[in-house]
């Protein structure tokens, strides 16, 4: 039988969602739990991998499970560190697949402008200065749409050689002094959002101009942007499976 979950998670302490020869990973945990519970080994397939530090509200996986369970969601979490915790567990046609049938993804960057605070360094970019929200804006109409994003992002060429992709959103709003960056994509690329975040927050500073992100996202060129928000600020917020 195949499942659909969502899961929530604290990336601070983790090194990414994919399991790696070293570091401790999200997909390493929920594997871990999920083989104590049916004493097999089983594979979880998310909807995307998120960087180390990273955090998800609601990331997808799926994974094939015969053993019946009263309560899965409760049964897994039962086996779980403390940062990670199963939202929704259910029962899927054997046909889906978590990544390939999304539709559209939801991300959140968050940057404090204001004072440094302690408790919110791993969770918001402490960032301690005012932006010009205005601007950024003008600046983030440039990246709705579709485009080849080869400029804005970590993948490489011979990783992956189509990357163009589609915003579908980019919302930037400010309150309390925390400045929210919003994206609504049709899929994102590594880095691809920390790297529009970090070049926006170098227009909100008055460094750069909007022509100059223009140039960048035209050059379609791995050298043309060295910007890159730090991971605690990013959280992945949504996946959906229906059109945008």
């Amino acid at each position: 039988m195949r499942y659909k979950a969502k899961v929530s998670y604290d990336g601070t302490d983790f090194n990414g969602w994919q399991i790696q020869p070293e570091g401790r990973t999200v997909q390493k945990a929920i594997q871990d739990a999920l083989f104590k519970l049916c004493q097999t080994e089983i594979q979880v397939t998310a909807a995307g991998r998120t960087d180390a530090g990273v955090h998800a509200l609601g990331q997808i996986f799926h994974f094939d499970c015969d053993k019946q369970f009263k309560d899965i969601r409760t049964a897994i979490n039962s086996q779980l560190p403390e940062d990670v915790r199963i939202i929704e567990c259910e029962p899927v046609d054997d046909e889906f697949h978590s990544r390939y049938d999304a539709k559209w993804k939801y991300y959140s960057y968050m940057v404090n402008t204001g004072e440094y605070n302690p408790l919110q360094r791993n969770y918001v970019y402490q960032l301690g200065e005012q932006l010009d929200v205005d601007a950024m804006r003008d600046a983030g109409y440039l990246f709705l749409g579709k485009h080849d994003f080869t400029s804005f992002n970590a993948t490489r060429k011979d990783e992956m050689e189509n990357q163009v992709r589609t915003i579908y959103q980019l919302d930037i709003s400010e309150h309390n002094n925390v400045v929210s960056f919003d994206f609504v994509g049709d899929g994102f690329l590594r880095h691809m959002i920390r790297m529009m975040v970090g070049t926006l927050i170098e227009v909100g500073r008055g460094r750069i101009t909007e022509e100059e992100v223009k140039n960048m996202l035209e050059a379609c060129d791995k050298d043309a942007v060295h910007y890159n928000a730090p991971a605690c600020g990013l959280y992945l917020v949504q996946i959906s499976y229906e059109v945008f």
